[in-house]
């Protein structure tokens, strides 16, 4: 298993630098032929989408579409693949970032009674509550 940094998957996205771009196809040649081979921990994927956002103003759909590329992929391998799949169908539906939605559907998936935050605007997200 090969453990992925976000910058791969903002140059994967984005393919906007040649040359890294095709150092990137040729990791794909070598290990994406093998499910579950590529790593995207929580953090990868929620700062990279975080930067699709702040740094290259991409919108939600393109945010969206960059998440769900990655789960439609079997080479691409999460730490919670339910989980991810949970946050971005959130996402798909509210006003919340992606990363509010991962931290909810991962304390959901931990069987937390509820997610406490200050963040209101999380209120609509299920099993948030404000405090």
């Amino acid at each position: 298993m090969i453990g992925l940094d976000s910058n791969i998957l903002l140059r994967l996205w984005l393919n906007d630098e040649p040359a890294q771009n095709k150092r990137i196809d040729a990791l794909l040649t070598e290990y994406g032929g093998t499910p579950g081979s590529l790593l995207v921990t929580d953090v990868v994927l929620a700062e990279a989408i975080w930067t699709l956002r702040s740094a290259f103003d991409q919108d939600k759909a393109a945010q969206l579409l960059a998440v769900r590329s990655l789960l439609n992929e079997t080479a691409f391998a999460f730490e919670d693949r339910e989980a991810v799949t949970q946050a971005a169908d959130m996402f798909a539906q509210g006003n919340c970032g992606f990363s509010d939605c991962l931290v909810v559907a991962k304390h959901a998936r931990q069987a937390c009674d509820f997610t406490a935050t200050f963040d209101r605007g999380m209120r609509k997200l299920p099993g948030v509550k404000l405090l």
